[in-house]
């Protein structure tokens, strides 16, 4: 067979992209004369895919090559009536262009992955040789602008996505990259296309340089894209970093079992499952996307460590717990954020038609922090190890201990398990904890050593890396009362009641005192006052995906996602001053600072009009900040809540809690162009307008709909779709926004359907099923398994603890009884069975030494409390009073334990046996028993001693009494309280 005579165009096609004189990579492999281009597909990747139509066969990808690529694609500068982009750039097509897609870009089974091995010297996409004839047809190829952070238009100029400045640094720490292109192919045209029903992946391939083909993460690997190449140089640096200490593997974790409470899951070891850069696309079938949202999910190894905690409740010595109490450790009971994360996923992806999405989109808090502890340097069934390891400051720059990338790693392995073994095509946007840079205690403080670092951190007078920071002259560097204070490092792990998030442990489904007896006495500690550090979101930009802000467009639905932004408020000292459009007082839920930025505000602009005029396409926004949103003391069922945006903080308004543009209607909002947002994208009927907007960040699932006159936005409706799916707003209407705010994929979430336990209506881990052909088109997907089932004992103990209400306290009536009255939401919810007291001690008729001793009661519901004054016992009006009756056979053990000599050994816990609260599902709470530390005591009155009985006051009333621990129990079991806090010179 002879070959054809090439055409002239193809000669001139090869002339121009095979000349002798380009300069080659040092090092690589590659033994072709001409060096590859090198380039970074920054779109489609891992957390921005594509997602084509029914019958779609063209589809664009953008890239940012190197600046030799100008040259060979052939890129000239346009006419000057030519497209420009949104800054003002020319674009223009560079007509050699398809000749390089040909010879670097790829579309493999995503399945089994990139290719690895070098190809042959002309093996092309179109497979069509150097000539690249059917490239040139099914692709064209245009320059859109400078790689240089922005908006990034299309060949149309307008706007798509939004590059950090930051993420274009990262991404040109090796090679110059100085252009993006949009590359339109016909797929159609490909030949041995992969089945694009499934999902695959892009890939631009370039030889691996000689300099990496020895390391043993790309053993055997020939080929590979110059981003894997990024990620691997980013990551490399992390590892060196002693202020990151990148987690040593670089591989996946292996996803094929789920996940387990304790331990961190294997990982894959061969080389096509490195951490490295992936490109999905997949065609649907669905005519209109079923979304799947999820929030705030939170992953934190740190929870596999506390897992593991053997330490009971009511323990006797030698570590079994008391006849009678739980079997298993409190620890055991703790709900897993990557266990919800990896269910939810999979009710999304692999679930029936109550749950199946088409595509999931996660706004994110997909992590707490990110240094944590590994949970493989921490033996189990050691308490002491546990307790000394989560000492936090004394261990932060301790390597074998706290490393950076566990959590992102899971969460990405788990992406790539959904696309590989469920075909879901996942989206994500950055929430406010992706910046989050080390942890902070289960239950922080804001005790006087916290108050001295932030003061001093305020006039930047820390320096050095996280754990004992050295003091450098400042402002306050010379005020000796703060430089003690914070010189006392021992004093950070200080009880003080007022707490810098009162739900850390709640969204462990535990009470503070199980969440503290599993970490430990520095459950109070908290490094720094500035955690939000921008940097930190380069994991984030490297290995999901390069883009802060993105667009998609599918059929007639046009999605778009938002960065949470480089910022965030949280002390927000000057909102607690009367007058100004600031509301929230001090100590916030975060709110995003930078959003919305210039950038956002032009791609938003423009997507509402491409969305009407030329997709005739809903608009869905994502962001992890909301736009409405309630705080957790005000319920669904109030009514008339409104705030007016507004642009400045500072505006003068009148007084009140629904005036002002930031209240306690919009916690977790953002803090620029609220009312342009709300006057121009929202209930559009005449202009475009987002038709829904999906947002978290409060860990409460709420659907809002509003009425906007003049500028106030008066919120019109309010409701949980979980526990109220058939509320008359869960409709679509024509020029009417939903505002979805999802609860936490991963935590328990909290609630406030009508005051009924003051916020603390615990939630298990949840997202949204929007699908907006059904009747009823928001549905709640939860996972409500084993430890994921909220516990009602944690959500009395909040009341308690947060001071809703008092809910249980007792007054002694005469003899062995006493007056047990119930706060008034409590006993709205009928939710208390029975009352149990333990003491340790010993008696004198018991064998053996000390030992937990029950005390059974009797309850015998007596009256509603009027609230008078002249009423005995004082109660909130509408609390329910009960006698609570002792065993009068067992006075005397009772006095044997309560003697005054054995009040350093005898300690004292209520049990509270519950039941299915009224007006919520049967099956909502987990009913195990409610176990609180109280005072059984007596006192000397005017006619004698009397008993008394209360909760422990104090310190002692929400966590573990350390001391009594360690000399009661066991020392070598729990280590004293100096010693888990001890902080030692680093």
């Amino acid at each position: 067979m002879t070959t054809p005579e090439l055409t002239a165009a193809e000669k001139v096609r090869i002339a121009c992209t095979n000349v002798t004189y380009e300069p080659k990579i040092e090092g690589c492999v590659d033994c072709e004369e001409r060096a590859p281009i090198r380039a970074v597909i920054l779109s489609p990747n891992l957390g921005t895919p594509l997602i084509l139509h029914p019958g779609q066969t063209k589809c664009s990808i953008f890239i940012a090559a190197e600046a030799i690529a100008r040259r060979y694609f052939g890129a000239k500068p346009a006419k000057d009536d030519g497209i420009k982009n949104c800054v003002g750039e020319a674009i223009c097509e560079a007509p050699y262009g398809p000749v390089f897609v040909d010879r670097h870009l790829r579309l493999y089974p995503l399945q089994s992955g990139k290719q690895i091995k070098k190809e042959p010297k002309d093996a092309m996409l179109f497979r069509d040789g150097k000539a690249a004839s059917k490239a040139m047809g099914a692709v064209r190829v245009w320059n859109v602008g400078k790689f240089a952070g922005g908006l990034i238009a299309n060949r149309l100029g307008e706007p798509v996505a939004i590059l950090r400045s930051a993420t274009v640094a990262q991404y040109s720490t090796g090679v110059a990259l100085t252009d993006i292109y949009e590359i339109e192919i016909d797929l159609s045209k490909l030949p041995d296309s992969p089945d694009l029903g499934k999902m695959c992946t892009f890939a631009w391939m370039v030889p691996v340089p000689k300099a990496y083909a020895v390391r043993p993460e790309v053993k055997g690997v020939e080929a590979w894209e110059y981003q894997d190449q990024v990620i691997l140089d980013f990551l490399d640096a992390e590892r060196k970093d002693p202020n990151r200490r990148h987690y040593p593997t670089l591989f996946e974790f292996d996803l094929s079992e789920p996940p387990s409470p304790t331990a961190l899951p294997a990982h894959k070891t061969d080389a096509r499952h490195r951490l490295m850069a992936w490109h999905p696309v997949i065609r649907s079938n669905a005519a209109a996307l079923r979304v799947g949202h999820l929030s705030d999910v939170h992953v934190n190894v740190r929870q596999n460590t506390l897992a593991k905690s053997p330490a009971y409740l009511l323990e006797q010595p030698g570590g079994q717990p008391a006849p009678g109490t739980p079997a298993e450790p409190p620890a055991s009971r703790l709900c897993n954020s990557f266990i919800g994360l990896y269910q939810l996923v999979k009710a999304f992806a692999d679930g029936d038609e109550a749950t199946k999405a088409d595509v999931l989109v996660i706004t994110g808090d997909l992590l707490d922090f990110n240094r944590n502890l590994d949970p493989n340097a921490i033996p189990p069934n050691s308490i002491g190890a546990q307790w000394r390891a989560f000492n936090v400051l004394n261990n932060i720059q301790n390597p074998g201990l706290y490393k950076r990338g566990l959590d992102d790693m899971l969460v990405y392995s788990l992406v790539r398990h959904a696309y590989q073994q469920w075909n879901l095509p996942v989206f994500l946007t950055t929430g406010n904890h992706e910046a989050y840079q080390v942890p902070y205690g289960i239950s922080p403080r804001e005790n006087a050593w916290v108050m001295a670092m932030g003061a001093l951190e305020a006039t930047n007078s820390l320096k050095g890396p996280h754990g004992k920071r050295q003091i450098e002259p400042g402002i306050l560097a010379t005020a000796a009362g703060t430089v003690s204070a914070y010189n006392d490092f021992d004093r950070a792990s200080d009880w003080d009641e007022a707490k810098a998030n009162d739900g850390i442990a709640a969204d462990h489904n535990l009470t503070i005192y199980e969440a503290c007896l599993a970490y430990g006495p520095t459950y109070g500690q908290a490094l720094t006052s500035q955690n939000f550090d921008r940097k930190q979101c380069d994991w984030f930009f490297s290995l999901f995906t390069p883009l802060s802000d993105w667009r998609h467009v599918y059929g007639r639905q046009c999605l778009l996602g938002l960065d949470w932004g480089e910022g965030e408020e949280y002390m927000n000292l000057s909102g607690a001053v009367p007058m100004r459009a600031d509301k929230q007082s001090y100590g916030i839920l975060p709110r995003s600072t930078r959003a919305i930025s210039d950038h956002q505000h032009y791609l938003l602009d423009w997507t509402r009009y491409l969305a009407r005029e030329r997709y005739q396409a809903q608009l869905l926004l994502f962001s992890h900040f909301t736009f409405v949103n309630y705080d957790n003391k005000v319920a669904f069922s109030d009514r008339n809540r409104q705030f007016v945006p507004a642009y400045g903080k500072g505006k003068p308004v009148l007084a009140g809690e629904n005036n002002g543009g930031w209240n306690f209607n919009n916690m977790g909002t953002c803090e620029r162009k609220l009312d342009w947002f709300f006057q121009n994208c929202v209930n559009q009927t005449r202009k475009a307008g987002v038709s829904v907007h999906f947002s978290g960040h409060s860990h409460r699932a709420g659907i809002y709909t509003t009425t906007i006159s003049g500028n106030t936005v008066t919120i019109e409706s309010a409701f949980d779709p979980g526990l109220q799916p058939a509320h008359p707003a869960n409709t679509s209407e024509a020029g009417k926004t939903k505002f979805i705010v999802s609860s936490c994929g991963g935590p328990i979430g909290v609630q406030n359907l009508n005051h009924e336990l003051g916020g603390w209506t615990l939630t298990p881990p949840s997202g949204t099923l929007y699908d907006p052909s059904a009747k009823i088109p928001f549905r709640q997907v939860a996972y409500a398994k084993g430890s994921a089932q909220p516990r009602l004992a944690v959500a009395l103990d909040y009341m308690q603890v947060s001071k809703v209400e008092r809910v249980l306290h007792w007054e002694h009536a005469k003899g062995n009884t006493f007056f047990m009255v119930v706060g008034p939401k409590t006993h709205r919810l009928g939710c208390i069975a029975s009352v149990r007291l333990w003491g340790f001690g010993r008696t004198p008729d018991q064998p053996g030494g000390a030992t937990w001793i029950p005390f059974d009661t009797t309850l015998k519901f007596r009256h509603l409390s009027r609230g008078s004054a002249y009423e005995s016992p004082a109660a909130a009006p509408q609390s329910g009073i009960y006698e609570m009756a002792l065993p009068a056979g067992r006075q005397p053990e009772i006095a044997a334990l309560q003697d005054p000599l054995l009040a350093n050994t005898t300690r004292w816990f209520c049990e509270v046996k519950l039941q299915a609260p009224k007006g919520l599902p049967a099956d909502h709470f987990k009913l195990d028993p409610w176990f609180f530390p109280v005072d059984f005591t007596t006192r000397k009155t005017g006619i004698g001693r009397v008993p008394m009985l209360r909760r422990r006051l104090g310190e002692q009333g929400e966590v573990p009494d350390w001391d009594w621990l360690s000399e009661t129990l066991s020392k070598s079991r729990y280590p004293s309280k100096d010693d888990a806090t001890r902080v030692d010179n680093q």
